[in-house]
């Protein structure tokens, strides 16, 4: 047995009999205080932040507003398609692994005859991302929304999800208000209960604003390693 093997050895059987129930979680330094901000408030901020960094947000009163809103960007988009679309090809919108995000997609297509709905494999193993270069749009629903930054807090559990945070041409993220959080510290109880579920997959990524990289003269380009675009719906609820 090498050194390496029995230092570690010596340290694991010194581990064994701490009772790690008895160790109390430190306390977490107040790093940035919450100041219950009201939910226009958060709304306002959240917007101006995501603004700063070449992101859009659109205030909605309701979700047929939301899917008027929605609606304007894909006959955009069918007026001038992303370049990895076919020509020719009718618009394909990868659609985010949520009951109630798929009834929204839904009816956006109804009123987008030119555009089809592409849902999660049932087989998590089928998710090729090679098979979905050709998605002009993905349809996204956050976990939470960060004010101070214009950040979505976006649970990916599945690959096919996660396409659609970094793959797709232009994201489309569709939140309530009350989804609105002062900041991460504020979101950590509830991203904290996520990552404690034994049961969870994925990851939650944190999505601030389009894809941005700067060449060595430092010329600011979009969308090179992610979506060129990143527009956040905000429904009141």
């Amino acid at each position: 047995m090498d050194s390496k093997t029995s230092i570690l050895n010596a340290i694991k059987n010194a581990l064994a009999d701490v009772d790690r129930s008895a160790t109390p979680m430190p306390e977490l330094p107040e790093i940035w205080p919450i100041q219950n901000a009201s939910p226009s408030e958060l709304a306002a901020s959240f917007a101006e932040n995501l603004a700063a960094v070449a992101g859009e947000a659109v205030l909605c009163a309701d979700e047929n507003a939301a899917l008027e809103a929605v609606g304007r960007v894909l006959a955009e988009l069918n007026a001038n398609p992303p370049a990895n679309v076919p020509s020719g090809s009718p618009l394909e919108l990868g659609v985010f692994s949520n009951p109630e995000l798929a009834t929204f997609a839904e009816k956006l297509v109804v009123a987008n005859s030119n555009w089809k709905t592409v849902y999660a494999p049932k087989n998590p193993a089928d998710a090729d991302p090679k098979e979905r270069q050709t998605l002009a749009a993905g349809l996204v629903s956050p976990l939470l929304l960060l004010a101070d930054t214009g950040t979505a807090a976006v649970e990916a559990r599945a690959a096919f999800d996660r396409f659609l945070c970094y793959l797709v041409p232009v994201c489309l993220v569709v939140a309530r208000r009350s989804q609105l959080r002062e900041h991460l510290p504020a979101a950590f109880p509830e991203i904290e209960a996520k990552m404690r579920d034994p049961n969870q997959r994925g990851e939650i990524a944190l999505i601030t604003g389009p894809s941005r990289t700067a060449d060595i003269e430092k010329i600011l380009v979009l969308g090179v390693h992610g979506p060129r675009r990143l527009i956040v719906f905000i429904i009141e609820d």
